[in-house]
């Protein structure tokens, strides 16, 4: 019994020791993408409408093969009349997010397209902390534009970068942000987009390659393009942008 249970012991050691190693190889391939990406912009002179793009990595695309394929991107080659402005930087947590909208001019713009939440999941950020500072975003946001969208992360747990507890333990925190971010966009008539979904209805689960950036935590170029399409579906920025 007692061989038996140092042998236990020994190969769960060695589990957690590969997960480990594979969790650090990721994190190095998301640090490797943040460094190679740039937020897509885009100057329209005289442009048929505006959108203020504020947010985190996945504002920037981090994860997408080209800056095109990014939400930004896609905007601009869907709309070609629409100025695109993006202040979102890698590795912004919702509080950072309130100083880019307050960065630069004071511009109005017709959308603020807001991309944030998944780094206060990843890094914990205390929900009482977070409360406040998805409230002073939003109502920053609503000043600097006719319409607000938001968008966070979809259902972080379920990336394949992380393993047992910690993708138990992220999918908790993933559902606590969540229920503060809509009961915030609700207060304030902000259209937020819902990313989250169980297991058994997520597409990135069913085909991690398609969708996923070699990290497997970032959205790749086909996660940018499903996040889109669910952009445009649960929100109205096709009818404010093609009017």
């Amino acid at each position: 019994m007692r061989y038996i249970a140092a042998a236990t012991a020994l190969f769960l050691a060695l589990l957690v020791l590969v997960d480990l190693s594979t969790l650090g190889l990721r994190i190095y391939r998301g640090w490797q993408l943040a460094s190679q990406s740039l937020p897509f912009e885009r100057e329209v002179s005289p442009a048929a409408r505006t959108i203020l793009v504020v947010g985190d990595s996945t504002g920037v695309g981090t994860g997408a093969f080209h800056p095109g394929d990014s939400i930004a991107g896609r905007i601009a080659r869907e709309f070609p009349g629409v100025a695109v402005t993006n202040r979102a930087r890698n590795g912004a947590k919702t509080g950072d997010v309130i100083a880019q909208l307050r960065d630069g001019d004071n511009r109005f713009f017709d959308v603020v397209l807001i991309q944030t939440g998944g780094n206060d999941i990843l890094r914990f950020t205390p929900l009482g902390r977070l409360r406040d500072a998805v409230e002073t975003l939003l109502d920053s946001a609503l000043i600097r534009g006719d319409h607000v969208i938001f968008l966070s992360t979809g259902n972080v747990g379920l990336a394949p970068a992380f393993f047992p507890p910690l993708n138990w333990i992220y999918t908790w925190r993933t559902r606590q942000v969540r229920e503060i971010l809509i009961k915030a966009s609700a207060e304030r008539g902000v259209e937020y987009v819902d990313l989250f979904r169980e297991k058994e209805e997520d597409p990135f689960t069913r085909q991690p390659e398609r969708f996923y950036a070699p990290d497997f935590l970032h959205p790749g170029g086909g996660g940018y393009g499903y996040w889109y399409e669910e952009i445009k579906r649960q929100s109205s920025l096709t009818s404010i942008l093609s009017s």
